[in-house]
């Protein structure tokens, strides 16, 4: 039946062969807005990869490019033998912001900040809250732990002392509370390329890390005793921040596709928030599908619920292209999105930014940042901003993107050649870690606890979870360790593990 569906025609897409972009980036993006907009319905065929190269006169690899990431991202469907189509699991929405969406998105907020009963939840032991407040010695196997020794210091120290040169003294008073206006600029101009995200440096806020702004987020989104979806297994840290201002933690399951939507709406109704890392789930690692984001967007829109989008390593696919955000997809849902540059850049770096849907709702944000620290050191931001606008931060991502694949491909090697019967390798085309599956008998914190006294630093698949049964597994990072530093902590890990299976 699908090869007697005729094939539609794109006489839209145009392709600017003066543009710096890639032409499978130009074709993949304007077929994904089409299909976005509603220009394209689902399960419409589309022509194939020959007859589209011919009628716009490119190569049959540009489009096979652009139909295998939209085909990732859950655009595109087919077989073999019966063609392309657009995915028929696509819902009607819309792409344009809506004012009375502002207003109710607006309204949300009213009440929230309030006076609380401010709860934490510290680490169950010293060694958890030592290893989350002391600085950092890179030990294999540490989780998302850059790569220094290939930084550009040269550069980075050459805008430093450029911007000290050029200080005003404009620059040394108060200044935006919303950070440093070039930068928001830049992150825009950035997001809009490389996230999908259309947004104006009015939406932007500058925070001192993503801790800042998961914990901002809490504070003016919940409301005493509200109902708030969590990822189970997910990260510790979200846990925190609804703690501390007086939300419930409703813990919802990860499964191959991300947070189970179906289970948090059956399980609790009620909630009002939910914190996702839909580009790269963790700890599992887990891109959330396009059917999965449409749900959980029509899951905000209806219920005028929250959705906080964690995007902390997204920069590191891989493999083929990041994956857009789910706040690009759809401007009317109440997304509040995350994104850092300690990840990327160093730790020290104390810069991440929000997202806010609206200049409205990004005001509010603004002033609870006033309440506590102001604004951002000056510095920092005013090196960033040039590092990003003379595209040294895409020069360093991409190369760090093939440093991490390299070392991935290695630690994947190895721990196949030495401990190919006790451990599943389950990694990601995307990230700084990968999860090690044990086979039936080996329990992951046992193994942990022994690797710690060791030397050698790991995680179990479960210190992340609530009460979702996970299988026995590790939580290895790969990033910012050398080969032979790699290649040694395999094979003691490797002894410790065959060494306990001989008890």
């Amino acid at each position: 039946m699908a090869k007697l569906t005729p094939e539609i025609l794109l006489a839209f897409i145009s392709i600017d062969r003066e543009s710096s972009s890639p032409k499978y980036l130009q074709l993949y993006a304007q077929i994904r807005d089409a299909v976005v907009n509603g220009k394209l319905k689902p399960g419409e065929r589309m022509p194939s990869s020959r007859a589209l190269a011919l009628e716009l006169g490119i190569s049959r690899n540009s489009v096979v490019t652009a139909y295998d990431q939209l085909s990732i991202e859950g655009y595109l469907t087919g077989e073999t033998g019966s063609g392309t189509f657009i995915c028929t699991d696509l819902p009607d929405f819309l792409n344009t912001a809506d004012e009375k969406r502002i207003k109710e998105r607006i309204g949300l907020l009213s009440g929230n900040v309030s006076k609380r009963n401010i709860r934490y939840e510290f680490p169950s032991s010293e060694e958890e809250m030592r290893l989350d407040s002391e600085g950092d010695i890179a030990i294999p196997f540490q989780l998302t732990v850059n790569d220094l020794s290939n930084f550009p210091f040269q550069i980075w120290s050459r805008l430093g002392a450029r911007a000290f040169r050029q200080l005003q003294h404009k620059n040394l008073g108060y200044s935006d509370a919303k950070g440093y206006e070039p930068l928001r600029i830049a992150i825009a101009d950035y997001l809009r390329v490389n996230r999908s995200i259309i947004c104006e440096k009015e939406q932007i806020l500058i925070v001192n890390g993503a801790r800042q702004a998961l914990h901002l987020a809490a504070e003016l989104l919940i409301k005493e005793g509200d109902d708030c979806w969590v990822e189970d297994p997910g990260y510790p840290g979200v846990r925190n921040a609804v703690k501390r201002f007086g939300g419930e933690i409703c813990p919802v399951p990860v499964t191959e596709h991300g947070m189970d939507i179906q289970y948090g709406q059956e399980k609790y109704p009620n909630a009002r928030l939910a914190f996702i890392t839909p580009s790269h789930q963790f700890p599992l690692g887990k891109v959330m599908p396009l059917k999965q984001r449409l749900e959980l967007l029509k899951w905000s829109r209806e219920g005028s619920n929250w959705i906080i989008e964690d995007d902390y390593d997204s920069e590191f696919r891989l493999k083929g292209r990041p994956v857009p955000a789910l706040m690009g997809l759809d401007p009317n849902a109440n997304v509040v999105y995350i994104g850092t540059f300690s990840k990327i850049m160093f730790p020290a770096l104390r810069i991440a930014y929000m997202v806010l849907p609206d200049k409205e709702t990004a005001e509010r944000f603004t002033f609870m940042k006033t309440m506590v620290d102001r604004q951002n050191p000056l510095m920092d931001q005013l090196i960033m901003s040039e590092f990003i606008v003379e595209g040294h931060f895409l020069r360093h991502i991409r190369r760090m993107r093939l440093i991490y694949k390299n070392n991935q491909e290695m630690l994947v090697s190895l721990l196949v050649k030495y401990l190919h019967e006790e451990l599943t390798v389950d990694s990601s085309d995307s990230g700084m870690f990968l999860i090690g599956w044990l086979r039936e008998g080996l329990k992951a914190k046992t193994i942990k606890e022994r690797a710690n006294r060791e030397g050698i630093v790991l995680f179990a698949v479960s210190d992340f979870s609530i009460e979702n049964k996970i299988p026995e597994g590790l939580v290895i990072g790969f990033t910012g360790f050398k080969p032979k530093d790699i290649e040694h902590a395999v094979q003691k890990l490797t002894f410790i593990i065959k060494d306990m299976t001989h008890v």
